[in-house]
């Protein structure tokens, strides 16, 4: 009798936690999408239920009544929000089947009148040591911020279940009261070609179904007085559609009633100063000078995984490759380059009337350097000014060193990459004349 009782006990428990890991987010919840009206929240759950956001304005009192969104049975849940005010706290739970509250804040986009100064973070290239890049997002929660900005390789492969799961697991502290614009980089497209698990999590808002094209891999947002412009590097930008695409849109953003500041993201960027070095395609098609003409005043870069501030014909950027994948320790100043380090790190970027202002840091809170420039001017920070580059400049003299990591992946996924055999016949040279100099 009493080992019956003892069965029926541990069944009931097991079921109790089996209803229980159903009902907990796997992922999330998380925002995206986050405008002055409207926000997206996600989340990804273990076994399909029902869904329920409730989300409210953030007041002293408890909040005005707010309203309450659900979404059907299933394990992936995006569920939009609208009709909310802009600049305004809000505070959200998702509820889950009969399970608890999960809770969360965010503060929506100001509308495109506003000239209120605003903070984003820019960071990236997260995969591959949960250590290094949980040290820098505890950073980034220290902060006081409006939204990210991620320049890509947030995994070490697209297809890689467990690596999404990592990711989301160190981020979650940052995601669940910030919106992250995404940047595709060249590790979400290994193992993943059509870079679905990337779509799934930051795509659009209503997922397209399976017989429906896939949807591109860039967009644009506007926050407030700046319209950004979200790039894949990994696409033909000389003929392709991602290439008439930008010229599009950079051209309805030159007439854009409000928009006086436009900030481009590229995971693979036109210069640099570590061992990928520019991006070949990006300066054979031009692209720099298409976005110097329609007036971009910033380019934000990933792709090598060190920290790097310069300027080229024009044209500003910053490569905050630091978020957590093994440094790269070469670093080889190019044309372009005006301050460059071998570090992990994160970008507070502040636009304030006229000006924009960077901070950027190191995980341990120490600064890398702080500067700033006006609308239309060069970096104020360097000892005189930057003087405009030829075509080309900031484009590597040096032959690239081959990644410290085995899947680095430095164009575009599943090619070799240029000089990666003579790069090691280099080596394997070497070598022999060493052990013949030893003989």
């Amino acid at each position: 009798m009493r080992s019956a009782f003892i069965v029926a006990l541990a069944c009931a428990v097991a079921a109790s936690s089996s209803v229980a890991a159903a009902d907990a987010p796997h992922k999330g919840p998380y925002l995206q999408h986050l405008g002055s009206s409207s926000v997206d929240v996600r989340v990804e759950l273990g076994a399909p239920a029902a869904v329920s956001v409730d989300v409210a304005v953030d007041g002293r009192d408890g909040g005005a009544p707010g309203q309450t969104v659900t979404s059907p049975a299933a394990a992936f849940h995006s569920v939009h929000v609208a009709g909310l005010g802009a600049a305004t706290r809000y505070r959200y739970a998702v509820r889950v089947g009969s399970g608890p509250a999960y809770r969360g804040t965010f503060v929506t986009a100001p509308d495109g009148a506003s000239r209120e100064p605003f903070t984003f973070v820019v960071y990236g290239d997260n995969r591959s040591d949960g250590a290094a890049h949980e040290r820098v997002v505890q950073a980034i929660a220290r902060e006081s911020y409006g939204f990210l900005v991620n320049t890509g390789d947030f995994v070490i492969g697209g297809g890689d279940d467990a690596a999404w799961q990592s990711f989301f697991d160190i981020e979650e502290p940052i995601l669940r009261d910030h919106c992250l614009f995404a940047c595709i980089g060249n590790h979400e497209l290994f193992d993943d070609r059509q870079a679905a698990h990337f779509e799934r999590y930051f795509g659009a808002s209503e997922p397209s179904g399976p017989s429906a094209p896939a949807p591109p891999l860039y967009g644009s947002f506007r926050w407030g007085r700046a319209r950004f412009f979200l790039l894949n590097a990994f696409e033909d930008f000389g003929a392709g559609p991602e290439h008439a695409w930008l010229v599009d849109e950079l051209t309805r953003a030159d007439q854009e009633p409000g928009v006086d500041l436009r900030v481009a993201v590229v995971h693979h960027g036109p210069y640099s100063a570590g061992v990928h070095g520019g991006n070949k395609r990006l300066l054979a098609a031009h692209i720099a000078e298409l976005l110097v003409s329609h007036r971009v005043d910033l380019l934000l870069e990933g792709h090598d995984h060190i920290y790097e501030r310069g300027e080229a014909g024009g044209l500003k950027y910053l490569l905050t490759g630091g978020g957590g994948a093994p440094l790269y320790r070469d670093v080889h100043p190019v044309p372009s380059t005006r301050k460059a380090e071998a570090t992990y790190n994160y970008v507070l970027a502040t636009v304030a009337d006229d000006v924009v202002s960077i901070l950027s840091k190191r995980p341990d809170g120490s600064i890398i350097e702080q500067c700033s420039f006006a609308r239309g001017g060069s970096w104020l920070c360097d000892p005189h000014p930057a003087p405009p580059s030829p075509e080309g400049a900031g484009a590597s003299p040096v032959a690239p060193a081959p990644s410290p990591s085995p899947r680095c992946g430095c164009s575009v996924p599943g090619r070799p990459t240029d000089g990666a055999v003579a790069v090691l016949a280099a080596m394997v040279l070497a070598s022999v004349l060493v052990r013949r100099r030893k003989g």
